[in-house]
């Protein structure tokens, strides 16, 4: 029976693309390096900032996550959305009775202030940010944590993301793992790693959730139907 929903964030809640990329850039102008590519940069997102940033061959990790956050928190908000469906679909959810929790390798310093901006914070009983955590996602202390923190037990529980290390810490933490394809990776990149479910949108993510909880389980469902894959 599931009981509860667990979700990251960049990618799968929200578009914040913009911020990220904007911050980065801002970090290395700052420091008087020459700035990575778009590219190069939304290619590391999901990650842990500070392996963002060795990837990304800046000089002194610690201080250039400092520049990047003290920006990214004074500017994020103002480009950063929800993803189509999502407050829709969080509202089923609640509405279903289903206990909501975010596990983010972003800080829950800077995660709080956009949900309570994009007005989405009251629906979540737990947020589990970078620093609740000693080892980030793929590891899947995030998500242990989240489930503790909701009281409920692995197996009644998904866990919902957009990128490989998503369905790495679900795996590893035993919870039913479902991914959208809205945020960084494709449903080609994510269909080898055996996530239970992939789809095309939060509407169709929703729908398969609420499916499961009326029927004892929905069986396997390795790409969204309505995408052709």
């Amino acid at each position: 029976m599931i009981e509860a929903v667990g979700f990251d964030l960049d990618g799968t809640l929200i578009e914040s693309t913009d911020s990220i990329v904007d911050s980065m850039l801002h970090t290395f102008d700052s420091v008087g390096e020459p700035p990575p590519t778009r590219e190069e940069i939304v290619a590391t997102i999901s990650a842990p900032l500070e392996d963002q940033m060795k990837t990304l061959s800046l000089g002194n990790v610690d201080e250039c996550a400092k520049i990047y956050r003290a920006y990214y928190d004074r500017t994020a908000i103002e480009k950063t959305t929800l993803l189509p469906g999502v407050f829709e679909g969080l509202k089923v959810l609640r509405e279903e009775g289903l206990k909501l929790g975010i596990a983010t390798s972003k800080r829950r310093a800077s995660a709080e202030p956009l949900l309570d901006a994009l007005g989405i914070s009251g629906l979540f009983e737990a947020c589990i940010g970078r620093e609740d955590v000693v080892l980030a996602k793929p590891h899947p202390e995030a998500v242990l944590s989240l489930l503790d923190t909701l009281q409920v037990d692995a197996s009644s529980a998904f866990f919902v993301g957009d990128t490989a290390y998503d369905v790495g810490a679900a795996h590893a933490a035993g919870v039913r793992c479902l991914c959208v394809t809205t945020g960084y990776a494709t449903a080609a990149a994510l269909e080898p790693l055996n996530p239970e479910g992939i789809f095309s949108g939060f509407s169709e993510l929703t729908a398969y959730i609420m499916a499961s909880c009326n029927a004892d389980g929905a069986g396997k469902l390795l790409t969204d139907p309505q995408s052709g894959i």
